[in-house]
């Protein structure tokens, strides 16, 4: 009687086949599990590098992925366990094991970043060769663990007014029967003089803080409320970090540009070396654009004047404003600058004029509405006929930063507009005006960095 074959030794060798698959899979889910881990602390990582360099923004002096920002940006990497990185600027690329790569402004996703090209925001891709375990039987050595992160630079504090001036005797004067008020922010005053804030007459001061390095004097029944904090440390520009636009600028004088009588213009972006003069009853629209204007663009008379959106370089002879007409504008930077053929000129909207001006909401120059060029030719506060006047008429507003770090600045304010920020080197009131401090419009909320400011993820 014939023997029945065993099949013992092919269950084994089932058996096997069987563990060989389960094991597998298991140490496929070890490997998944382990680059799950591995994506978490470098998405960790990368937070806080974003974070690190954000808070360096301010001491960049608007350069963009300078060495603090950088360092901080890499020193965070070690913090969080990640040593020994490779550093990366500007999008570029690199085949090191860690590479960290900062980008001051993003560049990472290009145009679907809302931030792209904004050097107020810090962006850290981090990207580590992570070795595998069990995948290496089917080849699988190494896998490139990547994350992302942007941080962008928000204020803390509640400062909206800053005199610079070190050392003068009224770096905040307040005369007549003047009343400056700022219902929602504070004011901080860097000079050490004894009577770094002057408030005469029957004048006031009414702020949510006053700041100041030296001390206050108050003449008559002027009062400043609240009591003011003296002794205080010196604070640092908050608006220094923001870049000089570039530009061509005019290398000599041509013929001015005059509009004049009943007639409706368009002007267009580009350089006008002789300036631009615009007077009577004209209609003037200038078309969105940047420009280039030497010796000043004044507007006087009953003039209408709309001004697009863009950055316009005043290459000496400042932007002067008189006489009734009406000046508006939106999403405008005026940045006011000099040399010595064209030496600096300051702002002067004075008389019945009815000026409305709004500074962008978004990109580099975020809340900048007048930006004065430190280093221009002639721009220095010893010179009186270098101070800056925002007067106009009741109805008149300007919405942004009016930035003079180097002149002063006399100011009358006007209809309140949603938010303005003054940082001057010394500030006079010859009127009443009030300050208010809503940045709910601009991307970031205010502008002004420094003591007081943190960085805060934004992706």
């Amino acid at each position: 009687m014939p023997r029945r074959k065993r099949d013992s030794g092919q269950a084994i060798v089932l058996v096997a086949l069987g563990m060989v698959v389960v094991l597998g899979f298991l140490g496929l889910g070890f490997d998944l599990g382990y680059l799950r881990y591995v994506k978490r602390q470098v998405q960790k990582a990368a937070d806080a590098a974003a974070l690190a360099g954000a808070t360096e923004v301010s001491h960049c002096g608007g350069i963009n992925n300078c060495s603090a920002l950088t360092a901080a940006a890499q020193s965070a990497l070690t913090e969080n366990g990640l040593p020994s990185s490779t550093l990366v600027t500007a999008c570029g690329t690199s085949a090191a094991s860690l590479t960290i790569t900062v980008n001051n402004p993003p560049c990472a996703l290009g145009a679907s970043d809302p931030h792209n090209g904004s050097s107020s925001y810090v962006e850290a891709v981090v990207a580590t060769k992570t070795p595998l375990l069990f995948a290496r039987i089917v080849g699988i050595n190494t896998v490139t663990v990547t994350a992302r992160s942007e941080a962008g630079f928000t204020s803390t504090t509640t400062n909206c007014v800053y005199t610079l001036d070190p050392t003068l005797t009224g770096s905040i004067s307040v005369t007549g029967a003047s009343n400056l008020k700022l219902p929602g922010c504070g004011l901080f005053v860097n000079s050490n003089s004894n009577q770094a804030v002057q408030v005469q007459g029957s004048s006031t001061i009414s702020a949510s803080s006053v700041d100041i390095v030296g001390k206050a004097a108050t003449t008559g029944t002027s009062t400043i409320s609240p009591a003011p904090v003296t002794g205080v440390a010196p604070a640092t520009d908050p608006l220094a970090y923001i870049p000089k636009p570039s530009y061509t600028p005019c290398a000599s004088s041509t013929a001015q540009l005059v509009i004049g009588g009943v007639t409706h213009q368009t002007i267009t972006p580009g350089s006008y070396c002789g300036g631009i003069s615009i007077g009577n009853s004209s209609v003037v629209t200038f078309n969105p654009g940047n420009y280039v204007v030497a010796n000043g663009i004044q507007i006087s008379g009953a003039a209408v004047v709309t001004m697009g959106a863009g950055t316009y370089v005043m290459q000496g002879g400042g932007f002067v404003v008189g006489g009734s007409g009406v000046v508006t504008g939106s999403n405008l930077t005026f940045f006011l600058t000099g040399n010595s053929t064209f030496p600096f000129g300051p702002v002067s909207l004075t008389g019945a004029a009815n000026v409305q001006l709004v500074a962008p909401t978004s990109g580099t120059y975020v809340g900048m509405l007048f930006y004065q060029d430190s280093s221009a030719y002639g721009a220095t506060t010893p010179s009186g006929s270098n101070t800056s006047v925002f007067a106009g008429s009741a109805s008149s507003y300007f919405q942004g930063s009016l930035y003079f770090p180097t002149t002063a600045l006399n100011y009358s304010g006007g209809t309140s507009a949603q938010y303005t920020i003054i940082d001057s080197d010394s500030l006079s009131l010859s009127g009443s005006a009030t300050i208010n401090s809503d940045y709910s419009s601009l991307e970031g909320g205010s502008p002004v960095h420094g003591s007081g400011s943190r960085g805060i993820l934004v992706e």
